[in-house]
This record gives C-alpha cells, structure tokens and sequence, in this order.
C-alpha cells in the first residue's frame, strides 16, 4: 500500500497532470461544470472524483480477487512473482519514455471515451459523479501500475484499499492541475521517482519469484518478509 501511495502522490505530479489537463477541460464544457452556481460547481468536481475513486476501488477489488486466486495455485507463485516483476519494470521505464506506453494499445478505447462524455448535457450533480465513474476507467498507464500492486496483495480487501489510497493520493495534484501544467521541473522528477517507486516494487517480486524458486534464500526484516 505505501507502493501505491507513492505511486499516487509523485506519478499524479508527472503523469496525471499532462494527461488529466486535457480532461478537466472537457469536464469543464458540461453543463454541471460550467454553468452551475460557484458552490454547487465545487461540489460537482468533488463528486467527480468520487466517481473517479470509486471506480478505482472496484477495480482494486476485482484485481485483488484475481491476484487472491491466481496466489492460491502454490506452483505459480514463483512465475507470477517474476511475471509481475517484468511488468513492473516496463512500466517504470515507460513512465520516463524509454519504452511505448502501454496506453498506446488502447488508443481506439480512448477516443470512444471521449465522444461518450461529450454527450452528456445534463446539469444535475449525479451526471458529476456518473463521469467520475467514466473517468476511472478511462485507459491510463499510471492506473494499470497501481492495478498491479492490487493484484499482487493477493486479497480483495487489500486490493479494494490499494487503489483507494492511490485514488486519494492522486488529489492533490488533480486539483492543482491547471496550476501544476506549466510546471515543467516538478513534472520531471516525479515522473523519475515514481519510475522508482515501480522499480524497487519490481525488484522485490523479481527477488521473492527466485527465492520461491530456491535460486537466492528469503529476505527477512523484523516480522516482514521482504521477498
């Protein structure tokens, strides 16, 4: 889980804030958004992240039942852990552009995301939540990492709380997004450090998919088993 806050916190700086930028815009061309009254337009943003946190959680859910069974076959642990690892790698490079982005695979999925929130013309508060839920699922590099932490802490629970922690965690900057778009340094080094971030996850499921292997011994601090 502090995997996924990390993510949240220092992957929202870089990759959120180029990408959300565009879709705050368009959020901000429904009714609800931008015709409402001062209070009630605050209040439609934070339903719409609501939406967008809840779709997380339900997908942490359902990828923690997946990692939870996948986990229960004894004999796979060792190639899930590796198979996990390698992901978590590319991941962390495509983050800093060394590799293509895995969103590029859902490019057509995109662009019919886009036409389906145009529209929506209702102004009532509901539509704000109902296009939080639509931007949850909205194909993003960053959410497929988190997703993999959510599927790797082999329980439901566990995966529902991950992604609401890395939902939460991606709202400061969410919220700053208009501000944090023509920042360019901060944008950087986050990007950088959340690369990190998704290495060092890699690497310790790399290390526990070879001691499970009988390759290198389990690594112990205090109570924890660290791979």
């Amino acid at each position: 889980m502090i995997a996924s806050l990390l993510l949240g916190l220092l992957g929202s700086l870089g990759h959120c804030v180029g990408m959300c930028s565009a879709i705050v815009i368009l959020f901000d061309r429904q009714p609800i958004f931008r015709t409402a009254p001062n209070g009630q337009n605050k209040l439609a943003w934070v339903l719409a992240h609501a939406g967008r946190v809840t779709t997380y959680t339900l997908l942490g859910l359902l990828f923690g039942i997946f990692g939870q069974t996948l986990w229960s076959f004894g004999n796979l642990q060792a190639l899930l852990s590796i198979l996990f690892a390698i992901i978590a790698f590319y991941m962390a490079s495509a983050f800093i552009g060394l590799t293509p982005s895995p969103e590029l695979l859902f490019s057509k999925w995109t662009q019919r995301w886009g036409r389906a929130i145009r529209r929506f013309k209702t102004a009532s508060l509901w539509t704000s939540y109902l296009l939080g839920l639509l931007w949850g699922l909205l194909p993003c590099g960053l959410v497929l990492t988190a997703l993999i932490t959510a599927a790797a802490s082999k329980s439901a629970i566990n995966g529902a709380l991950t992604m609401l922690i890395f939902g939460l965690a991606t709202l400061p900057s969410l919220y700053a997004v208009k501000w944090l778009a023509t920042k360019t340094n901060p944008r950087l080094w986050s990007r950088t450090l959340a690369s990190l971030v998704m290495m060092f996850f890699g690497f310790q499921f790399a290390m526990r998919g070879f001691a499970s292997l009988g390759i290198v011994d389990h690594f112990m601090l205090g109570s924890f088993m660290f791979w």
